[in-house]
């Protein structure tokens, strides 16, 4: 190993293959300059008067000693610029100013071109390589970030989020650019005593990134299909014997076999008592004849994250116990989906499918009370999916908003219920988009029903031997 460097070499290969998107030997369907273009040119317009938006890259984290995390992106940064490189920040006046001799709308600062560096880490763009691939005018190096480099005295507050990014340094005795810009920044504020129009930030935000455009639902559809088919080979290979951390890497097999440069969060693989674990990512257990397997897992690709999750029998048939459950989930998830419509509220999707769980558990006597079922199904059943899998977005269901439809039921051993139940964990998660007319599941290619998940159980995988 040679040491953080080859790492990182091998890491921050991103920028590279979006530049050579133009061959044949890479990917060709990033988002375009196009779009991020008008993405700006929309927040730009959303702008109250009198602001100035400011938005940092990501900072490199260090994961252990000399070894990086591979970098990601700032979602915000990502989705005006497409630049995903370190050591950069974007400014977005609502009319024109001057900087630095240039005149207009839009400054980006970036960093510099360092043969040395690139020898290890991969090329980098350097202000014209930023100038020419994502098509802004005013581009220059981050070292031109200074003191005063534009006049804040000018206007009302700041529409910026990055106090909360964690971009500022803590022990260091060398700033990195990013957080020497990030200091500059925060010290002019202070200076200027300008407060954060954050509401206004964040309704913005929310509203640009929570209607997906036409180029993001193309991605969101090559994403959430490679998710459908680990998933999908998972129901044909697991079997008892097997282990978690197994499954997990089946799924994630098709997940890079298919081009996504990431899981999109950590795979939850959970089997019996550990599918009552909503977030268990520990994955080494082996799993059992008669075992339920809940797995939460999908990718993400060119910066979007699907989010899938399917429950299957270890052995291929669910017991009685675990059909009454499923098919508790599954109506319940119908009655969300159903719920999915234009116009409609937010809310009203967990409000559709509680509704079904709360009365399914009464009626099997797992609870007293329709209150008390909230212990079983402790969760929201939906949240905003895209550039985050947790993703910004409006409260009211409009066209282009993609979100998930999740409920479960998770029954852990000695809950205060017949033993029958006990080690029951059950969650159906699929991707929904929302329609002129009503929605589409993305995520449909995924099979749901008991039968249809006991039917592709009894299919064969490369991995079933």
């Amino acid at each position: 190993m040679l040491r953080k460097h080859c790492f990182r070499a091998l890491l921050l290969l991103a920028p590279v293959l979006v530049q050579a998107q133009q061959t044949t030997e890479y990917p060709n369907d990033y988002l375009s300059p196009e779009f991020h273009a008008g993405r700006r040119a929309a927040f730009r317009e959303a702008m109250p008067n009198n602001t100035v938006g400011i938005f940092f890259a990501s900072q490199v984290r260090v994961r252990s000693n000399d070894v990086d995390y591979q970098y990601a992106q700032n979602k915000n940064f990502y989705y005006l610029t497409g630049l995903d490189e370190p050591n950069a920040v974007l400014l977005v006046f609502k009319t024109p100013v001057t900087i630095l001799d240039k005149t207009g709308t839009e400054f980006i600062f970036v960093q510099n071109r360092d043969p040395q560096r690139e020898m290890w880490t991969g090329k980098i763009y350097g202000a014209e390589g930023v100038k020419n691939r994502f098509k802004l005018d005013n581009v220059f190096t981050n070292d031109k970030f200074t003191p005063g480099i534009f006049d804040l005295s000018r206007y009302d507050s700041v529409l910026s989020a990055y106090r909360n990014e964690d971009i500022f340094p803590k022990y260091k005795r060398n700033l990195d650019p990013l957080s020497r810009m990030a200091t500059i920044v925060d010290s002019m504020i202070v200076a200027q005593n300008k407060p954060f129009a954050n509401f206004s930030f964040r309704n913005i935000m929310n509203n640009l990134r929570g209607h997906k455009q036409p180029e993001e639902i193309a991605l969101m559809e090559k994403v959430v299909a490679m998710s459908c088919e680990g998933h999908n080979d998972v129901m044909r290979a697991v079997k008892p014997g097997m282990t978690e951390y197994q499954a997990q890497a089946i799924m994630e097999y098709h997940f890079k076999k298919n081009g996504a440069e990431y899981p999109g969060y950590p795979s939850i693989n959970g089997s019996a008592e550990n599918a009552c674990v909503l977030h268990y990512i520990t994955n080494l257990r082996k799993m059992n004849d008669g075992d339920l397997l809940l797995s939460d897992c999908a990718a993400e690709y060119h910066g979007y994250s699907a989010d899938v999750t399917r429950t299957i029998p270890v052995n291929g048939k669910f017991s009685p116990e675990q059909k009454i459950i499923y098919e508790l989930v599954l109506e319940a998830q119908d009655s969300g989906i159903a719920a999915c419509k234009p116009g409609a509220p937010f809310a009203a999707v967990d409000a559709a499918a509680r509704r079904v769980i709360n009365r399914g558990l009464v009626k099997l006597g797992i609870v007293a009370t329709e209150a008390d079922a909230r212990k079983y199904f402790p969760h929201g059943t939906s949240h905003h999916l895209g550039l985050d899998v947790h993703d910004m977005g409006p409260r009211t269901l409009n066209e282009g908003v993609c979100l998930t439809v999740e409920p479960g039921i998770y029954i852990p051993p000695g809950s205060n219920c017949d033993k029958k139940w006990w080690g029951i964990g059950v969650r159906i998660e699929d991707d929904i988009l929302i329609t002129k007319d009503g929605n589409r599941n993305l995520s449909a290619s995924a099979p749901r029903t008991v039968a249809e998940v006991e039917k592709m159980a009894k299919q064969k995988s490369i991995f079933k031997k």
